[in-house]
């Protein structure tokens, strides 16, 4: 897993530093103990280029979304991303 910006424990997006989340929110484990982003910031990684697999990922993960999540990456590709088709899906 590659790091970003950070200031302590709290990632900063390169894309826009007021997007700021603390590491201990975004990375997750799984049952066997491997970290993984969560999927709110890997679709906001993906919304950039929107090619057919981020199309297809965003598709498959988007609906599975918390409300906190989904509120999160909407706030979010407004920011970086302005008029994003995937903001409010």
């Amino acid at each position: 897993m590659f790091r970003e910006p950070h200031d302590g424990d709290v990632w900063i997006s390169r894309r826009d530093a007021r997007l700021r989340r603390p590491y201990g929110e975004i990375v997750r484990t799984d049952s066997a103990g491997i970290p993984y982003l969560s999927p709110e910031v890997v679709l906001l990684f993906k919304a950039k280029h929107r090619r057919p697999k981020d199309e297809q990922d965003y598709a498959a993960v988007a609906p599975g979304l918390t409300e906190g999540e989904r509120e999160w990456l909407d706030a979010a590709l407004r920011l970086v991303h302005p008029g994003h088709p995937w903001t409010g899906g």
